[in-house]
């Protein structure tokens, strides 16, 4: 099996295959990008044999975060293996979108803003905005906490 780092770099293989963003229009190609990343992982999860063991996120995690709830008193075993699944792609859109972003820039190098910039360009991810953060002026986006980081906060 696998470890995680090499599944990431697995990945990232497959976000070099396609033709770079300079090629086509940027708008057509962004939706481009994004159908073909859903064609690709809806074949990949239909040729997947055993679901459970190629997961980035380790399921035991999951469910460990899931029963910090104090509603939680069962989890179906299913449950912790969809939802690793679900915040995999979920991550790895949200990398796509953002590195679109930053290619749409004319940079090779992902920044903290070319993510910022993605939530406050995508309807789907107005759950990640806080509205309160700023009166309600110009709505900023949760912030993020990195491991090992102390992003403003002593």
């Amino acid at each position: 099996m696998e470890n995680n780092s090499e599944k990431s770099a697995v990945n990232a293989a497959q976000f070099a295959a396609y033709p770079t963003l300079s090629q086509l229009n940027v708008e057509k190609n962004k939706q481009e990008y994004l159908k073909m990343f859903w064609t690709d992982q809806r074949r990949e999860m239909e040729n997947v044999i055993d679901f459970k063991s190629n997961l980035l996120l380790p399921p035991n995690r999951i469910k460990k975060i899931m029963k910090t709830d104090k509603d939680v008193r069962m989890i179906a075993a299913e449950s912790p293996v969809l939802l690793a699944k679900a915040c995999e792609l979920f991550i790895q859109e949200l990398t796509l979108r953002s590195w679109l972003n930053a290619q749409e820039n004319h940079r090779r190098i992902l920044k903290k803003d070319d993510v910022t910039d993605v939530i406050m360009q995508t309807d789907t991810l107005d759950f990640l905005l806080d509205d309160d953060a700023t009166g309600g002026s110009t709505p900023s986006v949760v912030p993020f906490y990195v491991a090992g980081g102390s992003n403003g906060h002593t």
